[in-house]
């Protein structure tokens, strides 16, 4: 039976923690005695060599979705932020089978107090996998919360893998670390991708594979599509009304979204009245398309073993790739999220953990 800890790890670690919410270079601290995690039932320690910062954590931050997590869980101070795994096992915890210590793994873990800001992280043995070869720890950090957060909401519109050749998506904002990820597996099942970026971000869609790139700062893409099957929304909420004018009528298409009102619901009016609220906007909207024989769909990150081996069955045959724009320490964690929040970066922000 494995053990659930390791002689090798050390009792204390480098964690960024917040001690409450607030602006990035107010809050956080890099704390070096951090007590190190130990795995429990069904759990592995990973000792993190690099992680990424997705806008949701530069969010929570600043106390997004503070209530809702506390319902889930995983809320109160000192708070670890980060989801993106990519390391080494260093200890198994009871029950976990198929994974050993030396592994180099990867995955994207739920939200917790314990993130993945830190030397090491606890993470359920079935949100990780081994790590493709051909990718380096720093690729392999880029790619799996943002694929993931992405693939759920084209799951809500209704795409699947095994039918998606030939379909035609449109991805709004492919510049995005989520986009970048997005665009090449889409590409790489088959179909007809289009979607949005700034003047310097087109060439990089076009390298991704994107078949029709559209300058949103120049450009209406509503005159430039049509007959869409599958949009999904990655950025900006005020364009629902229009990414629902591209799709087309009928069984087999619709419309997913990343960014809905439910947290800020429930933040703003508590769980009962914010969750009511939430409930009966998405169930109208839904009634809409749904009298257009189309699906309807809000997402949120959730694990999917069986979509990351996808990625990384996609990664190792070179059909996708990691791209990384800026990568910073973890000493300077709160200047990676304040460059994640400026909003101009193209593919992932990467932090090196060492």
């Amino acid at each position: 039976m494995p053990s659930s800890t390791a002689p090798t790890t050390p009792r204390h670690m480098r964690a960024a923690q917040i001690g409450r919410f607030g602006a990035a270079q107010d809050v956080f601290e890099v704390i070096e005695n951090s007590p190190t995690p130990a795995p429990g039932e069904g759990e592995v320690l990973v000792r993190q060599r690099a992680t990424s910062v997705n806008p949701i954590d530069c969010r929570r931050r600043g106390g997004y979705g503070q209530k809702l997590m506390k319902l889930r869980g995983p809320a109160g101070f000192p708070l670890t932020l980060g989801n993106d795994v990519s390391g080494d096992i260093v200890a198994v915890g009871h029950g976990v089978t198929g994974l050993a210590a030396g592994e180099a793994v990867f995955g994207a873990k739920e939200p917790s107090r314990q993130g993945t800001y830190a030397e090491y992280c606890v993470v359920k043995a079935d949100q990780v996998i081994r790590k493709p070869d051909v990718l380096s720890y720093a690729e392999a950090a880029a790619l799996p919360y943002a694929f993931l957060s992405a693939w759920a909401a084209l799951r809500a519109a209704g795409l699947r893998p095994e039918t998606a050749a030939g379909k035609r998506v449109f991805l709004q904002g492919g510049t995005g670390g989520t986009g970048v990820v997005t665009l090449q597996v889409c590409k790489a099942l088959g179909a007809y991708v289009a979607t949005t970026a700034g003047p310097a971000g087109m060439e990089l869609c076009r390298e991704l594979g994107a078949d029709k790139v559209i300058n949103y700062r120049t450009q209406d893409f509503t005159q430039h599509l049509n007959a869409i099957d599958f949009a999904v929304c990655l950025a900006d909420q005020a364009e629902e009304k229009e990414m629902l004018s591209i799709l087309r009528r009928g069984p087999g298409a619709g419309y997913g979204t990343l960014v809905h009102p439910l947290m800020r619901l429930v933040d703003e009016k508590g769980l009962l009245r914010g969750g009511v609220q939430a409930a009966a906007t998405f169930l109208s909207r839904r009634l809409v398309q749904a009298c257009r024989r189309r699906s309807y769909g809000w997402a949120l990150f959730e694990p999917d073993r069986a979509a990351l081996e996808m990625l990384a069955g996609l990664a190792g045959e070179g059909k996708v790739k990691a791209v990384i724009d800026r990568t910073y320490p973890l000493s300077d964690i709160a200047g990676a999220q304040e460059y994640v929040e400026r909003g101009r970066a193209k593919g992932k922000v990467i932090v090196d953990i060492g």
